[in-house]
This record gives C-alpha cells, structure tokens and sequence, in this order.
C-alpha cells in the first residue's frame, strides 16, 4: 500500500489478523522464506507504527512442531531453537547444536543466489529447502520457515500483544457457512478425491495413527475466543493456541477412509465417459517400494481391461500410466511424514 494510506491505518487499527503464507510443503527454499519468513518481520515493522493497536493474531500451524512426539504443549518458539537441538541436548545436555537464526538462513539464500549462476539454481534451492528442514528437525520447508516465522514474531514483539493460532489440518465447515464449505482444493482434498476417482487405492500411513483434522468454522471460533479473551487486556505477552482434535476426539486413518469407502460407494464419482468408479477399501504400507508395485498392478489392471488399443494407443498409455505412477509417488512422499505422525498437540494455552 501507498505510505499515506499505511500512515492512515496505522493511526486508526487496534487488531491485525494475519492470516498471509505459502502453504506449498516443498516451496523453493527462497521463496517460501520470503513469504512465512520476511512476511511476518515485515508486518512486526507495521505493527510497532499501530499506536492503538491492542492484539496482533497470528495464523501459524500445529505442523510447526515438527518430529516432536507424544503430547506437544502450546509452548512459543524462540529464536535459536530448532527441533534437533532440543533432542541432541535432552540426550547430552553439553552437546553442541548450532542454533537456527532467521537472518542467517536468509542471508545464506541470498549469497547462495548470488553464487548460483546456472540454470539448476531452481532445483538446488528446492531441494535446500529440505535438507535445511531435516537439519534442524521438521518435515518439511512450509513448516520449517512458519516455525522460523514464529521465531521473528516472538523476537520483535516488545510491548505488542500476540495470540499465535496453530489449526492442524484444516476440513471442510462443521455448521457454519453451512456444513461442508470449503473453498479452494485444501490439504486432505486431493488424497480424498484420487482416491475416489480410482487412481490412488493406496496409501503410506499407519491405520491405527490419528489423522488431526479440524473444521474451518471451528479455527474461526477459536480466533474468535482469543480475540475476545486477550483483545482488551493489551498484555504484552505472547500466547500460543493449537486447535486440533487427535488428544480430545481422534479419528483414525482407517476410519477417514472407511467413511471415504462408504461415501464413495453411495456416490460414486462420474469420470469423462460417463462411467461411474467403483472403489475399493483403501490399502495401508509401510514403504514407497510396495506402494508404487501395488499403485502399478492396479494401472496394468486399468490396461487389461480396455480392448483393441492400437500399438500407438498401447505405447500412449503406457506413458501415461508411467507418468501418474511417478505423480502418485512424489505426492505420497510429500504428505508419508503426517501418515507415521505420533504427536499429540495439547490444547491448553501457555504464554511468555
């Protein structure tokens, strides 16, 4: 915005929700510290010019908490610790980590931009992005740099009052709109929707693990609550909330998929010859090896039962079938860490 007007609105505003991110999991490392990195420290800088300003709002995620296991607490980042750190030094508490420091990881892109001339700089800084988030402990760069974004709040905050929101996965509405609502094609969606429409039978994930799921309507309410508890107090401290189901009303893969099933077999899902797809109850691995080999013979399947394809009809859909089975792959890998997950968010609030 023009300065008039940021001067304007910083004159008159008492909440800010900042609701801004880059939810893609593997983002360029770049871009996403861009985004869930310098977008929070950007709006911190705002935020000090509100004079009136009684509560900033914060939309993080429950994923921040990365490899952490067992009952996680609502307990804020600060700048320096990562999730690795926090294992190494409960095993050996003088071993050494180094600390994670949100103007060193982005002055290390920058000078690797600089440094990087070819046309492979895209890919290297992509696959940075991970390797940097496995370092310090997280699954994957969207979760490491909110975690990272989290950081810079919480260190530039001084006087400022912050409610930090940390929904897991978030589904479709409960009541409100109306039940069902969602807008745009959302984390859990795509899984649901391939495997209904026949191509994805299969999936890597334990079936007995909770799968934390938490309709938008009730992260709405939430924010909702905390703008109400803390928005006249103007307490300059920093709160954290997890809004997630799995330590108060779990569901389990196998269940989500059992309802999937029984959806799916009542209304089945109509593809672009008219045809309706009969699915069947969903398959469980521990590995992408017998993963792919399962998702393949159900494409070899597909194959057998189309006849009289020409040898170029033939050759086009073996590609074809080559190409889905390597999306299938990269698209279980990405989401294979929440389907092994055994963390618990709590859901009690704690402050600094």
């Amino acid at each position: 915005m023009d300065s008039i007007t940021a001067h304007q609105i910083a004159q008159e505003i008492d909440l800010i929700v900042d609701s801004a991110a880059n939810t893609t999991l593997d983002l360029r490392y770049d871009l996403a510290l861009e985004a869930n990195v310098n977008g929070p420290y950007q709006l911190m800088l705002f935020a000090k010019k509100c004079k009136n300003l009684k509560l900033l709002i914060h939309y993080s995620t429950a994923y921040v908490n990365g490899e952490r296991e067992g009952l996680i607490y609502e307990k804020p980042f600060t700048m320096g610790e990562s999730i690795t750190k926090e294992k190494v030094t409960s095993h050996s508490p003088s071993t050494k980590f180094p600390s994670l420091n949100a103007a060193s990881e982005l002055d290390f892109v920058s000078k690797l931009k600089n440094a990087i001339k070819n046309n492979g700089f895209e890919q290297i800084v992509k696959d940075l992005g991970s390797e940097r988030a496995k370092l310090f402990g997280w699954q994957n760069t969207y979760s490491f740099t909110k975690a990272i974004g989290e950081m810079v709040i919480d260190n530039m905050r001084e006087d400022i009052p912050i409610v930090i929101v940390r929904p897991s996965t978030i589904t479709t509405s409960y009541q409100e709109p109306f039940p069902g609502w969602i807008q745009g094609f959302r984390v859990i969606d795509p899984t649901i929707i391939f495997y209904g429409k026949g191509e994805l039978p299969g999936v890597l994930a334990n079936p007995n693990l909770p799968i934390d799921v938490v309709p938008v309507d009730m992260v709405v309410n939430a924010t909702m609550a905390a703008i109400a508890k803390h928005g006249h107090l103007k307490i300059p401290e920093l709160n954290v909330y997890h809004v997630a189901s799995a330590s108060v009303n779990p569901l389990l893969v196998s269940q989500l998929f059992d309802y999937c099933y029984e959806f799916f077999q009542s209304v089945p899902y109509v593809n672009s010859k008219g045809d309706q797809v009969r699915v069947k109850n969903m398959k469980y691995f521990d590995n992408i090896s017998n993963f792919s080999n399962y998702i393949f013979e159900q494409l070899l399947k597909q194959h057998d039962e189309v006849r009289d394809l020409t040898e170029v009809e033939h050759s086009k859909m073996q590609t074809r079938f080559k190409r889905k089975l390597e999306y299938l792959e990269n698209f279980s890998k990405m989401y294979e860490p929440y389907g092994f997950y055994n963390g618990r968010y709590s859901i009690f609030s704690s402050s600094l």
